[in-house]
């Protein structure tokens, strides 16, 4: 398929309906153009993201992965054996005592995906999804100064032969081995669907065209303005110069005129952009610009996003709503975490005779002890529990034969007396646990792709954002542009810096 006369592109600004219309499109190859659904291949950027879509997708038949399900399936790897992560790392370092130094830990961010924390092989992961040298890598990172490149370069070729040696591989390599075979060419398609299309990093718009290359026709959207995983490696100036025929939307159905004013201020700010056509839906809504302070607001009533930049920003104000007796769902939370939230859920539906899902099960059995008589010796591991083949079972199948014994409350469980208190207040105001937080706290990165009526958006930065924000504003613009419009309604903009900080910088973007 040549370079584009049969890839429609769907720019749209938020809450324009770009995903309603990749479904849209998707019908009208099924019903239209009579494409076999098992043809069709719907690509989205986040495993949360393929849950959703799944959702939306009435045909079972149709492909929904992100790139690194389809890159594992085509290639053949097997992650459960062949995965570098956790102990495995120790094989590579008896291979190279080099890196005994080098801790491979990583952790899961907002969308999913697999980070590395070490200088050295988040340059190399930079490195690769851009396809820069690693020296250019560390540079774009900002991490030349406190790392010597010559030893992340010497890693990674000893990591590149370990691998070859023994057929192990990093995430990494789930898109780069696509990349670089040409023996592989994925799953027969006709038509392919690429949404959130701006968070690709080079290598993965790479794996993309491939795929597409062997299409009829492709169905790209995205929004260069929300364009903020630069630091994973996306670029905005790829889907702003991708070429084909376009379909763009117009007409937001999140953001009322007050908060469109301003969103489109931090627009008028970008250096690099494509330009295009955004309106506001029919309502005002409503801006506070430093006016109002948090601990004026009324937090008792409706749904909210408490947005900042960075998981650090966040501490302070967790330890806020927690103190006004109210419950909140954020990605870390020690007092009631949301496995502490499943369990409980658990234990009151078994108790109403309900049947649940055997892995929220499991998380509740982590809070039964054989010492205060929850369950029987025997069956505290729950390794009977993977024998369940249907995935649901009701509390009459866990004590007839998994050893359930408790009884009672939901105070049975074994939470700490600290959480048991936190519960009992959240109870008493009548807040429903069986139903979602109405209070998330978030950075903005975390929340992409959501909206919700109330939004308090910080703008404090650290001093290291801040530097970084003055020699590419525009990655803080798009940044604060998607925490401006993820509101419906309400946003209130304001900082917690009052000058007692010198790591914070109050209010230096919006």
């Amino acid at each position: 398929m040549s370079e584009r006369e049969h890839r429609v592109i769907i720019p749209g600004p938020p809450g324009t309906g770009k995903t309603r219309t990749l479904l849209n499109f998707l019908n009208e190859e099924i019903d239209v153009f009579k494409t076999k659904p098992e043809r069709i291949a719907f690509i989205a950027y986040s495993r949360a993201a393929v849950r959703t879509i799944r959702n939306r997708i009435t045909n079972p038949n149709v492909i929904v992965q992100t790139m690194h399900a389809l890159g594992v399936e085509a290639q053949g790897l097997e992650p459960k054996t062949n995965l570098l992560q956790g102990k495995k790392w120790k094989t590579f370092q008896n291979f190279y005592p080099g890196s005994r130094d080098v801790f491979f830990e990583a952790y899961t961010d907002e969308l999913g995906q697999v980070r590395y924390k070490h200088n050295h092989m988040k340059i190399i992961e930079y490195a690769r999804n851009t396809k820069m040298k690693i020296d250019e890598a560390a540079y774009k990172l900002e991490l030349h100064y406190n790392t010597n490149t010559y030893q992340t370069r010497d890693l990674f070729e000893h990591l590149n032969e370990f691998k070859r040696g023994t057929g192990m591989f990093e995430y990494v390599d789930m898109i780069d081995g696509f990349v670089k075979k040409d023996d592989i060419i994925g799953p027969p398609l006709d038509a392919i669907f690429l949404d959130e299309a701006q968070d690709l990093s080079p290598l993965q718009w790479d794996m993309f065209k491939k795929l597409e290359s062997h299409t009829l026709r492709s169905y790209v959207a995205g929004d260069d303005d929300q364009t903020i995983y630069s630091f994973q490696g996306a670029d905005p100036r790829i889907f702003i110069n991708l070429e084909g025929k376009m379909c763009p939307q117009i007409k937001s159905q999140r953001v009322p005129r007050a908060v469109h004013k301003l969103a489109q201020s931090i627009l008028d700010q970008m250096r690099t952009r494509m330009p295009k056509k955004w309106e506001p839906r029919d309502a005002e809504g409503y801006v506070s610009m430093y006016e109002k302070k948090f601990k004026d607001l009324d937090f008792t009533k409706g749904k909210w996003f408490i947005l900042a930049r960075t998981n650090k920003l966040l501490d302070p104000v967790k330890d806020r709503i927690q103190n006004m007796g109210l419950r909140f769902d954020t990605r870390t939370q020690d007092l009631l975490p949301k496995d502490y939230v499943i369990a409980y859920r658990t234990w009151i539906k078994l108790n109403r005779g309900e049947y649940v899902d055997i892995e929220d099960v499991k998380k509740m059995w982590d809070r039964l002890r054989v010492k205060d008589g929850h369950i029987e010796r025997g069956y505290s591991s729950g390794k009977t529990l993977d024998k369940i083949e249907e995935g649901q079972i009701n509390i009459e199948g866990l004590r007839a034969e998994h050893g359930l014994r408790a009884t009672g409350s939901w105070e049975t469980l074994n939470f700490s007396e600290e959480t048991k208190v936190y519960i009992r207040t959240i109870l008493k105001s009548d807040d429903d646990l069986m139903a979602d937080a109405r209070i998330k706290i978030s950075t903005i990165h975390g929340v992409k792709g959501e909206e919700c009526e109330n939004v308090i958006l910080f703008t404090d930065l650290e001093s290291i954002v801040y530097k970084s924000a003055q020699e590419n504003p525009d990655t803080e613009h798009r940044v604060f542009f998607v925490g401006v419009t993820r509101t419906k309604e309400n946003l209130y903009v304001m900082t917690q810096n009052e000058g007692e900080t010198d790591y914070l910088i109050g209010g230096a973007i919006v």
